[in-house]
């Protein structure tokens, strides 16, 4: 009898029953879901890192996206930039990292704590791999199970339930996509990803009908790509600018530190638009660097949307008044739906 109830304390300990109860969620409010829908195998920080998390409370996790053909060749976006796209195992990685208030641009990895992948299949909650952090709070887990596309595949730090989100865009080659800028593009102005840095709490000023331009093309199943040159670093504040904008899920392509944009995004163009075989229908963005990386990869000018002062250059298309409104309706509205 002893036995029995020493092996259900055990297994109650290991599976988080003595925590907070389970919420009947289907989806998790990232970075700081309020309760988990299952329980993980641990819980706690380790003492060092959790004084780290009472002096920076700023989250500052990041989770790759993966980009790719089914079954074929993939990367995701913490490839380096000398390699190419792969036919490997998919593995998932990502760091965990904290940072004080007004420490945008930095980053103190939390070595040693325990990092699951968990997603929910339409009916029930899975576990799809586990892995404890690096001295560099990095993990990669290669995972078997694939979430669709715009599904979230959630890595969850254990030790307090926090949470960031993978996304997958696998699709055939041959495939429609549209792919975006973000900063001066999707936000008003390039200072806008600035002011974020050392406050959190602001909200970068969205170009008008930015979102509405993106909802347009989604509701018409076109996968939105969004690539910027921010660095990886500035990934949660990027995606969750995003989100809670309501801009549709869409794979985020970040860089690894601060690079020169034409040359960084002409890569990853590559890697989309020859490798991948994908064909983009629109593409957007505002400086210069945008029209050069379009233009590298042969994307025809009379579907490169530019806005702001740089608009009509290079044979470009004007997105006129920093809005665009009359854009969805003359060019999006009109446009066939994606039959894949």
């Amino acid at each position: 009898m002893r036995l029995a109830l020493l092996a259900l304390v055990l297994v109650s300990a290991c599976s988080g029953d003595d925590q907070q109860p389970l919420t009947n969620d289907t989806s998790l409010n990232c970075p700081a879901p309020d309760g988990l829908p299952f329980h993980t195998m641990s819980r706690g920080f380790t003492s060092a890192n959790q004084t780290l998390v009472m002096n920076d409370p700023r989250n500052k996790d990041q989770s790759a996206d993966l980009l790719g053909n089914p079954g074929g060749l993939n990367a995701n976006v913490f490839i380096d930039d000398t390699a190419d796209p792969t036919a490997a195992p998919i593995g998932y990685q990502g760091l965990k990292a904290r940072t004080t208030v007004t420490g945008g641009l930095f980053a103190t990895p939390l070595p040693g704590e325990n990092v699951s992948l968990w997603s929910y299949d339409g009916s029930a909650w899975q576990t799809e791999g586990r892995a404890q952090t690096d001295a560099n709070g990095g993990y990669d887990i290669t995972a078997t199970f694939t979430t669709p596309n715009q599904q979230a595949l959630y890595s969850v730090l254990e030790a307090d339930g926090s949470c960031a989100e993978h996304y997958n865009l696998l699709l055939p080659p041959g495939s429609k996509v549209v792919i975006t800028d973000i900063d001066g593009t999707l936000t008003t102005d390039d200072n806008q990803e600035l002011m974020e840095i050392p406050d959190a709490t602001y909200v970068p000023l969205m170009m008008g009908s930015a979102n509405t331009l993106m909802q347009a093309w989604d509701a018409k199943h076109y996968p939105i790509i969004y690539l910027t040159a921010r660095p990886h670093v500035l990934r949660p504040e990027s995606r969750g600018w995003l989100r809670d904008e309501v801009f549709p899920t869409g794979p985020l392509i970040t860089a690894i530190d601060v690079e020169e944009a034409s040359a960084y995004k002409t890569l990853w163009l590559k890697r989309m638009v020859q490798m991948f075989g994908w064909v983009p229908v629109a593409v957007y963005g505002n400086a210069d660097t945008d029209i050069t990386a379009y233009n590298n990869v042969g994307i025809a000018k009379d579907i490169t949307f530019i806005v702001g002062p740089l608009g009509g250059n290079g044979g470009t298309v004007a997105i006129p008044n920093m809005d665009f409104g009359a854009h969805i309706a003359s060019f999006v509205t009109p446009y066939p739906a994606n039959t894949p």
